[in-house]
């Protein structure tokens, strides 16, 4: 009698604590631009899958390393090269300020052709085409159409890029810290530090690295530290589960990690159960009851 007056709020508990581990999650989606060009960026496979790796339209290394991350479950975006105020050089199939809708279009079809398993666009460069209404429309109608999400860079705080992106319904972010456009190692981990800092305070935070070699070496070194700190390196594909290509590509896989995550869980509000059950006094050993009581438990630039 006594156990079923309690059970509601015993239950009450557990929720709010399951609640509170919830709400204390931080993840933190990890970027690594310009891959393609380079031997040495296959290196990169050496990092944790939830790395997303960006890919280049129309280099060397595009459909190799596409196809790899294919095979290994890793996410890919292409990296979009658009016009910058410098007036650096693009590459192929970059975004000019003076193109037409039709044109821009257009580059971005044949891109994703180089990097047909993209699930997201990010800019390369861009800080004057990311400036400028007309072409961002354009662009980001297309990323729309094909059902990608959009990560504005931010190479320039003129960006419309995530404005424009939320009022035409395309899944969006941005960029919140770039790692490594220095390569000195106390620049790299005042980075990351600093990563963690905007993970904990907002609970996500979206960084944008490359595959240089010194890179590679600090996230393998620094990473595992990630975990005992509260912190989840985090893919985009969770991250951004609601854009359709993303839920096609990986929806199946998702859904299988969420049943053995909810099998987790379980265990886990059991064994929680089971103690708040032993510190009210309503758990005994077999020795002094013959049989044990148990609450039923519910899925959870």
């Amino acid at each position: 009698m006594l156990l079923r007056l309690l059970m509601p709020c015993i239950i009450f508990v557990l929720c709010g604590l399951t609640s509170l581990q919830v709400k204390a999650k931080s993840d933190i989606i990890i970027i690594l631009d310009d891959l393609g060009y380079r031997p040495s960026d296959v290196a990169a496979f050496s990092l944790p899958k939830e790395i997303t790796f960006s890919i280049l339209p129309q280099t060397p290394l595009a459909s190799e390393i596409a196809l790899r991350a294919e095979q290994e479950g890793r996410a890919v975006m292409l990296h979009m090269p658009m016009q910058a105020q410098s007036g650096k050089d693009m590459g192929p199939l970059g975004l000019t300020t003076d193109m037409f809708a039709g044109a821009i279009t257009y580059n971005l079809r044949k891109a994703m052709k180089s990097v047909p398993n993209a699930v997201g666009v990010n800019n390369h460069m861009g800080s004057a085409f990311t400036g400028q209404q007309k072409g961002m429309e354009a662009l980001l109608k297309e990323v729309k159409r094909q059902g990608l999400f959009f990560v504005d860079s931010r190479t320039t705080v003129l960006t419309k890029g995530e404005e424009i992106a939320q009022r035409l319904g395309v899944p969006s972010a941005s960029r919140q810290v770039f790692l490594d456009h220095k390569l000195e190692p106390a620049f790299l981990l005042k980075q990351f530090n600093h990563m963690k800092r905007i993970a904990k305070k907002n609970g996500h935070v979206v960084v944008i690295g490359h595959p240089h070699p010194e890179t590679v070496d600090f996230l393998k070194t620094h990473l595992p530290s990630l975990e005992k700190e509260g912190l989840t390196l985090t893919s985009v594909t969770d991250y951004f589960s609601h854009a359709p290509k993303v839920a096609k590509q990986f929806g199946k896989e998702r859904d299988q990690t969420a049943s053995l995550n909810n099998a987790d869980v379980k265990d886990s509000v059991s064994m929680t159960e089971e103690n708040a059950l032993h510190s009210s006094g309503l758990m005994h050993s077999s020795a002094e009851k013959g049989v044990t009581e148990r609450l039923g438990t519910a899925p959870n630039e």
